[in-house]
């Protein structure tokens, strides 16, 4: 089972999981709305092999939620800082969906710090006209990962809506953990994701701003 370890920033703190048995430096890096557990089954099969770690990225899971600071940029240099705590000059790094569009843009800026990328299902690789922006609203009530968001009135309703969703389809107790751990009862008794709208909003508007593996990249 992986362990789970914070590191303190100047501005957040950073919650990551990490299997410490094998020695390949691997990052493994979640999609939007999500967190560092959806890789609990991957990272128990290949931690004999690699010193895994798994964060939950700011704005996400049990890292903090800073009003702003959420740009390709804020997310690159917490990484760093967590690849330099653990000692790691370089390593293997997977980013699914948006984070996905993140490690090409950090290979770009910084070669060397990756081995390699493996890119699952990357999002809006490429820039986007600005006049999308005005699609954000209807993006925001059809995405399935925003749905899931909330706000919902209990959650039990909350559940009810994840189980539609299609990264939930068959609902197996994998799923259920990943869910559970990804929602929080509000301050006004409301349930709704760990996720919050503030990361949701600038991570939308930086995705449409800066372009992802849109030219050959030296790694």
């Amino acid at each position: 089972m992986p362990i789970r370890q914070t590191l303190d920033l100047p501005d957040i703190q950073l919650s990551y999981l990490q299997w410490n048995q094998g020695q390949t430096p691997l990052l493994l890096l979640h999609g939007l709305a999500d967190h560092g557990l959806v890789w609990s089954s991957l990272g128990d099969y290949l931690a004999p092999n690699y010193h895994i770690v798994a964060p939950d990225l700011r704005g996400h899971g049990e890292s903090s939620k800073p009003d702003q600071g959420y740009t390709f940029d804020d997310h690159i240099a917490d990484l760093e800082a967590l690849m330099d705590h653990l000692g790691w000059s370089s390593a293997d790094i997977l980013g699914h969906s948006w984070t996905g569009k993140l490690v090409p843009i950090w290979a770009k800026q910084n070669p060397s710090r990756l081995r390699s990328l493996i890119l699952v299902d990357p999002f809006f690789i490429g820039k986007i006209p600005m006049w999308f922006k005005v699609m954000f609203p209807l993006l925001f009530r059809v995405l399935p990962f925003v749905k899931a968001m909330g706000p919902f009135v209990s959650y039990e309703q909350a559940e009810a809506q994840a189980k539609q969703l299609k990264q939930y389809r068959g609902w197996s107790p994998f799923q259920q953990n990943v869910f559970q751990a990804s929602i929080e009862p509000k301050p006004d008794g409301s349930w709704g994701s760990k996720f919050v709208v503030q990361a949701r909003n600038e991570i939308f508007e930086d995705v449409m701003r800066v372009a992802g593996l849109t030219e050959i990249i030296a790694i």
